[in-house]
């Protein structure tokens, strides 16, 4: 691990000690249940978000841009990507849910905000080992590089023993390699039908270390008792986790 990195994860949990320790009342309170993570790429359809509105979900980063064509809302709603969030921030603060998890980095800016919780960020580069998976998210939530991994470690945190993941498609028009050079990628939609998102001036996704993070839980979903990931996403290139089909979770048809 970066030492300077881990130090400053340390540091920054100790001066925030008494704002990340607000994260403890989530502490097992989802026992035994299951929930839903949204992602929001090309497969995710309006249609399978009706599905879920009596279902514990998380939405992340731009999934508000969505809600105009669903009456669906998140029960919990996750950001880490520091850009989106100072881009979003006005869209962030109108929501509403349960939960709203945030970098402590914006503890300021969203003081007062009904709902938000915040956590350490521990970066460090990882690839081509595993990642770090936090079982305490109020000390710190281990880089992924993508926010899907981050509401992995908030579901076993939170005591979930059933997690899906849907509109997780991890295939993109741009990424970035492992040396950090961008690939092209033709014909590939970024996100859901409908959404005016651009990853123009935003971080690119890194799918080389968000794919070891993804297998990173798995591993760790592997060797707990009570704690298993799956893939409902229709179609998409994510592979780490056993497919499942939503109709099927669901009993329709």
């Amino acid at each position: 691990m970066n030492l300077r990195h881990y130090l400053y994860s340390i540091k920054q949990y100790f001066q925030n000690k008494a704002v990340c320790d607000e994260l403890k009342k989530y502490k097992n309170i989802h026992q035994g249940q299951r929930c839903f993570i949204i992602g929001t790429g090309p497969s995710l359809t309006t249609d399978d978000l009706e599905l879920l509105k009596d279902e514990i979900t998380f939405g992340s980063n731009r999934i508000f841009e969505i809600y105009s064509r669903t009456d669906w809302r998140p029960t919990y709603y996750m950001n880490q990507d520091f850009q989106l969030i100072e881009k979003y921030a006005d869209e962030i603060e109108k929501l509403d849910a349960m939960g709203i998890f945030l970098p402590v980095e914006f503890r300021e800016r969203f003081a007062g905000k009904k709902g938000v919780c915040h956590f350490v960020l521990r970066h460090r580069d990882f690839y081509p080992k595993d990642a770090d998976f936090s079982k305490n998210i109020h000390h710190y939530l281990g880089q992924g590089f993508t926010v899907t991994y981050g509401a992995i470690q908030m579901a076993y945190y939170m005591g979930f023993s059933e997690v899906y993941l849907l509109g997780i498609d991890h295939n993109y028009s741009i990424s970035l390699d492992a040396k950090g050079i961008p690939v092209m990628n033709d014909g590939v939609q970024d996100y859901f039908k409908g959404s005016a998102a651009s990853n123009k001036g935003l971080n690119l996704p890194r799918i080389v270390e968000s794919t070891v993070a993804y297998m990173t839980a798995r591993k760790f979903a592997d060797k707990q008792k009570n704690f298993t990931v799956y893939n409902a996403t229709r179609g998409g290139k994510l592979e780490a986790f056993e497919r499942v089909g939503l109709d099927d979770i669901l009993n329709i048809g």
